[in-house]
């Protein structure tokens, strides 16, 4: 299937380290503040990855998405409060909780996004490119105020062919979404499988999507299972509530599935 980013057929273990560390970077405005604070989180959760194990690490990552659908006093999610652009703009005076769970928890998820989609399982380093891109920002703003969309053009100037859903060389529909608005798509997420005439077996990937306004989009990616561990093989670009992909594989799957490593911030069921 064209629309389909093939990625690799094949999953390599590796170590994460720090190595953008060790420059200050400050914010401009409250605006940007998450810059600060979401940083802080991915980089704790991250350390926990290092240290405790990447099972651990998801753990926390479902953690963190919990807390941002926690209700408050008025049943409203606290990410559906205001986006983490805001900053502390964004949380009325009897939900003080809510900043700190937006700022933090999403401003760090927005983080584990990017380096799950930055991520490449054909490189010995798969999180090579998201390090790049990090050392670039810290380099770029050692010791200087940065925005939110000094960040973004720093993610764009290193992003990769599936996050380019737009065909312009920018993540306007990532931070659109995820840092200036609010909104938790739920994914139902199922495939099919047929046999076909020269030996090969078709999948059908299908995809409905609800909670988020007409026009959300996203990068899926998709896995596939062997000996019980998922391999990143594809990204599917998703741009409809309801979405169909095909595409052959040389033999039946153990299984396919999304989100493997917590890799959106989505309620998936499959």
């Amino acid at each position: 299937m064209k629309e389909l980013v093939w990625v690799s057929d094949y999953w390599r273990g590796h170590e994460t380290s720090h190595q953008w560390w060790g420059h200050k970077v400050g914010w401009k405005s409250y605006h940007d503040k998450w810059l600060s604070e979401g940083f802080a989180q991915f980089s704790g959760n991250l350390y926990v990855d290092v240290r405790d194990g990447h099972k651990q690490y998801l753990t926390r990552l479902r953690e963190d998405r919990e807390e941002l659908l926690t209700k408050d006093l008025r049943s409203h999610t606290f990410e559906s409060l205001g986006p983490i652009w805001m900053g502390y703009r964004m949380a009325p005076s009897d939900e003080q909780q809510a900043y700190q769970t937006v700022i933090y928890d999403k401003g760090g998820y927005v983080l584990h996004m990017l380096r799950m989609m930055l991520s490449d399982p054909r490189n010995q380093d798969p999180d090579t490119n998201f390090k790049a891109m990090m050392q670039d920002f810290t380099a770029t703003f050692n010791n200087k105020a940065a925005s939110t969309e000094d960040f973004k053009a720093i993610v764009e100037k290193h992003m990769i062919a599936h996050m380019d859903l737009d065909g312009d060389h920018r993540m306007d529909w990532f931070f659109n979404q995820y840092v200036y608005g609010t909104g938790v798509p739920e994914y139902r997420f199922g495939y099919q499988t047929s046999a076909e005439t020269d030996g090969k077996v078709k999948v059908t990937l299908i995809f409905d999507r609800t909670g988020v306004p007409d026009g959300w989009k996203d990068t899926i990616p998709v896995y596939a299972y062997r000996s019980g561990k998922p391999m990143l093989i594809a990204w599917a670009p998703i741009r409809s509530n309801h979405q169909t992909l095909d595409f052959e594989m040389l033999s039946a799957p153990e299984k396919i599935a999304i989100d493997s490593n917590e890799d959106t911030l989505a309620i998936v069921k499959q």
